[in-house]
């Protein structure tokens, strides 16, 4: 039961043809998950070597996008494989490892209203996201089924960070969009493992 609201139907028209293209020069899915990797690392290196919050949140979206080609790849030329899989949920998550750290350190000394923290913000936020991500997962080898459920998920989460450094390279209140972010992800991480629960319960009494 996969939720409705995810990016990818938006984004999927945009991926499809970026992955056409990189087929026609030979790439691979495991090659376009590395340059998915690849941009998260030079998102890293814009913000905690430069402070460029622009440039670096383009990055982030860049990552965000090749997050479905190297899937897309895999459909078009029919090679998806267990070994593609695995690799590419591993790739996920040491790329948005390196964005969450690469904001710990840009926000290292920041404090939101004079007693939050932000270096808790983003360490809660990184936890829940990998624990929504978990869910999912730990669900679906429980149960055969799609247990993408809630709000942020992986893709929304990229495109939240990119969103909130893009409009703070221009506005600032990069301290608000990052707990605005962890509530966001703290209350889709509860909601799903609630729904995930009940639907797992209701399936094994039928």
């Amino acid at each position: 039961m996969p939720s409705k609201f995810r990016l990818r139907r938006i984004f999927r028209p945009l991926i499809k043809i970026l992955a056409k293209a990189l087929i026609k020069i030979g790439v691979t899915p495991n090659i376009a998950t590395c340059f998915m990797l690849a941009f998260s690392f030079l998102s890293f290196f814009f913000l905690v070597f430069l402070s460029n919050l622009l440039l670096s949140s383009i990055f982030v979206f860049i990552t965000g996008i090749f997050d479905g080609v190297d899937g897309a790849i895999a459909r078009l030329k029919n090679k998806a494989s267990s070994f593609g899989r695995f690799f590419d949920s591993l790739m996920d998550r040491i790329s948005e490892f390196i964005i969450f750290l690469a904001l710990l350190i840009y926000c290292w000394d920041n404090i939101l209203w004079n007693f939050v923290d932000i270096k808790i913000v983003i360490l809660i936020s990184f936890i829940a996201s990998l624990m929504i991500s978990y869910l999912r997962a730990k669900a679906e080898v429980i149960y055969k089924g799609d247990f993408d459920i809630g709000l942020m998920a992986r893709s929304e989460r990229l495109f939240y960070i990119f969103i909130s450094m893009l409009l703070s390279s221009f506005l600032g209140y990069i301290n608000e969009f990052l707990f605005i972010f962890m509530i966001l992800v703290l209350a889709t991480g509860f909601y799903r493992f609630f729904k995930i629960n009940k639907l797992i319960i209701k399936y094994l009494n039928e």
